[in-house]
């Protein structure tokens, strides 16, 4: 079962699967409308453009994630790192308080676009902002070069960072140029909450016999990065684990450093489907 989930997976050239996806969940939100079912508290599937059918699951399941691995306090002020249209957000409206806040970018106007319509005004201290950072896979058209971007934020705003799905859709000097901007925005002593496919020796074997959910057979040049669609990298890109390691220890971000396993390797035990690199920023 799993090996025909992976050539389906890969089959089918990245656009065409977008295409096919955003007409599949079209047809479920007209349905719902019609029938009543939908809701409105949560936006269309059609935009949801990461994981739709588990939505809610996935951003419930994180949001206690932040708490309990995390240690993430009501008052605390978060960044979210390609926020997308909610999916961890919504969740957190329920433990922010008034004292804490939660600032978003991402590089999807429709998605930053509901935030703002449907979060921000009943959650004033919720704040969404769109990027026109260039992504093969999520932006084509952006103007931005994510490895020259500088967060719109001040130096040691935020108590807690972080990015899911966000960097196993990017390159090493984008990696490396947001690992800085998040050190230059987290407080010191900040937590940084972020996911990767991160290669270790047991990743690495899983992949070569076909036992990980990822391929990442591709090596991006000489870096230390892997991914798995030929023609679209940032569909899906891993590291290796001492150059993630390396990375976060460059930028001051490997206090108490710790990364939870994730599925997608093979692992028996893990805690999601990605890898969870936590860390504080050295005071």
């Amino acid at each position: 079962m799993q090996k025909l989930k992976k050539i389906g997976k890969y089959l089918l050239p990245v656009s065409v699967k977008k295409t096919l996806k955003y007409i599949y969940y079209s047809a479920q939100d007209l349905i719902e409308t019609i029938t009543g079912k939908r809701d409105t508290s949560y936006p269309p599937k059609r935009l949801n453009f990461v994981g739709s059918s588990e939505f809610k699951k996935v951003g419930d399941e994180f949001a206690e994630l932040f708490k309990n691995k995390g240690n993430l306090k009501p008052e605390y002020h978060i960044l979210d790192i390609g926020c997308g249209i909610g999916r961890m957000a919504i969740p957190l409206t329920k433990y922010i308080s008034e004292k804490g806040s939660l600032n978003g970018f991402d590089i999807d106007k429709r998605g930053v676009k509901w935030c703002q319509e449907n979060i921000t005004p009943k959650h004033p201290n919720f704040q969404f902002q769109y990027v026109d950072i260039f992504n093969k896979y999520y932006n084509k058209k952006g103007q931005i070069q994510a490895e020259n971007f500088t967060f719109p934020y001040q130096n040691e705003k935020f108590d807690f960072i972080f990015a899911t799905s966000v960097f196993t859709h990017m390159l090493p000097l984008q990696v490396e140029q947001y690992l800085k901007e998040i050190s230059r925005v987290l407080k010191p002593n900040g937590k940084v909450f972020l996911t990767f496919f991160s290669i270790d020796k047991t990743a690495e074997e899983n992949i070569k016999n076909g036992s990980a959910y990822c391929t990442l057979k591709y090596q991006y040049g000489s870096d230390p990065c892997f991914y798995s669609h030929k023609n679209v990298p940032e569909a899906e890109i891993g590291f290796r684990e001492e150059w993630i390691k390396k990375t976060f220890a460059k930028n001051n971000l490997d206090k108490n450093l710790t990364i939870l396993r994730g599925k997608w390797s093979g692992e028996s035990h893990w805690t999601s489907y990605q890898d969870i690199v936590i860390a504080n920023k050295n005071s």
